[in-house]
C-alpha cells in the first residue's frame, strides 16, 4: 500500500497521498484496485496584511486541515480549509472543494481536477478574483526520467472591478525522477520517497490567486517577480505591488514566468506520513529577478 501512496503523491505532486505493500510491482504501473482515504494538516506561509501596523509586505504562517477520498475507479474529492493561527486577524480565510480524476496504471498518468475556492472575510488576507480552477496534467513515465506537462486555468468575477469576468492561465513542463528507499527502521517497515524535479512555467500572472501552479504568487509578496511592466500607471514606478490590490498587472501577456526547482520528500512510519517539500523559484521576467523560496509541510494518516 505504501508504494501506491508514494506513487500517487509524487505522480501528481499533490501537497496536498499499514503494512508493507504486498505487490511492489504496483509502482511500475499496475492498477491500484482499492480505495484510499487520508486526513491531514498542511502548513506553510501565505501573503499577509498586518492590519494593526498597516504593513503589507510580509507573509504569515497558516494551518490547513484536509480530507481526501480516492475511489479505486480513479475519481476522488479533496476538502480543505485554511486558517491563520496568529497575527492581527487570526481565523479562517479560505476553503476549497476539489473533485478530481487520476489514473495510476500504464506509462501515462493523467490527472484533472476542478477546484472551487470559497474566500472567507479576513482583512489580513488579500482578496483574489480567481475563485475557480481547472487543472490538468499528464506524467509520462520512462526508465530514467519522468516528463510532466499540463496547464492551469483560473477564472472568476472581480468584485473590485464591477464584477467583470477575469482569468489567468499557466502552463508548465517538468522533469523528475522518483527515488524509493524501503525497509528502513528497526522493523524494516518504514519507507522513504524522494522526488527532485525541475519545472519551467509560462503564463499570464495578472492577478493574485491560490492556483496549484502559482504558489510563487500567493506565498510571496514581491509581485515584481511576476510583473512585466515598469511604471505602467497602475502601480507607480514599478515598486512592489501593494498587497491591498488583487491586480498584479493587466498588461502581463502570456510568456515564460519562472524556472522552478523542487524537492518533495515523504517518510512513512506505520499508517502515518510526514511530507516536507521546498521550491526555489528563478524569475525570468519582471523588474526584480531575485530568486525566492517556498516551503511546505504535510502530516497525514492513511486509511484503506
Amino acid at each position: 500500500m505504501k508504494y501506491v501512496i508514494v506513487v500517487s503523491l509524487f505522480i501528481f505532486c499533490l501537497t496536498e497521498a499499514s503494512a508493507q505493500d504486498k505487490n511492489a510491482n504496483i509502482i511500475l504501473g499496475k492498477s491500484i484496485g482499492y480505495n484510499l482515504i487520508n486526513i491531514g494538516i498542511e502548513t506553510s506561509t501565505t501573503a499577509y496584511i498586518n492590519t494593526e501596523t498597516k504593513d503589507s509586505s510580509g507573509v504569515q504562517l497558516y494551518l490547513a486541515p484536509y480530507f481526501d477520498y480516492n475511489h479505486k475507479s480513479g475519481f476522488g474529492i479533496k476538502l480543505k480549509t485554511f486558517v491563520l493561527p496568529s497575527g492581527s486577524d487570526p481565523g479562517f480565510y479560505l476553503s476549497s472543494i476539489s473533485p478530481y480524476f487520476a489514473k495510476y496504471n500504464g506509462k501515462i498518468y493523467p490527472y484533472i481536477s476542478f477546484t472551487r475556492f470559497l474566500q472567507h472575510t479576513n482583512p489580513s488576507i488579500p482578496y483574489s478574483p480567481i475563485s475557480n480552477e481547472i487543472y490538468a496534467q499528464a506524467r509520462f513515465k520512462t526508465k530514467y526520467v519522468d516528463i510532466k506537462t499540463g496547464f492551469d486555468v483560473g477564472f472568476g468575477n472581480d468584485k473590485e472591478q464591477d464584477d467583470i469576468l477575469v482569468s489567468d492561465v499557466n502552463t508548465f513542463v517538468a522533469l523528475s525522477h522518483l527515488y524509493i528507499i524501503e525497509k528502513i527502521g528497526k522493523n524494516n517497515t518504514n519507507l522513504l520517497g524522494i522526488l527532485p524535479s525541475l519545472q519551467l512555467n509560462a503564463g499570464t500572472d495578472r492577478y493574485f490567486k491560490y492556483l496549484q501552479t502559482t504558489k510563487y504568487i500567493s506565498q510571496n509578496r514581491n509581485a515584481n517577480a511576476v510583473n512585466n511592466t515598469r511604471g505602467n500607471g497602475n502601480h507607480g514606478n514599478g515598486s512592489t505591488v501593494p498587497i491591498e490590490t488583487s491586480t498584479i498587472s493587466l498588461e502581463n501577456d502570456f510568456g515564460i514566468s519562472n524556472l522552478e526547482a523542487n524537492l518533495y520528500v515523504i517518510y512513512f512510519f506505520g499508517d502515518f506520513s510526514i511530507e516536507p517539500s521546498g521550491s526555489l523559484y528563478f524569475p525570468l521576467r519582471g523588474i526584480d529577478k531575485t530568486p525566492f523560496a517556498y516551503w511546505q509541510l504535510n502530516l497525514n494518516y492513511w486509511f484503506q
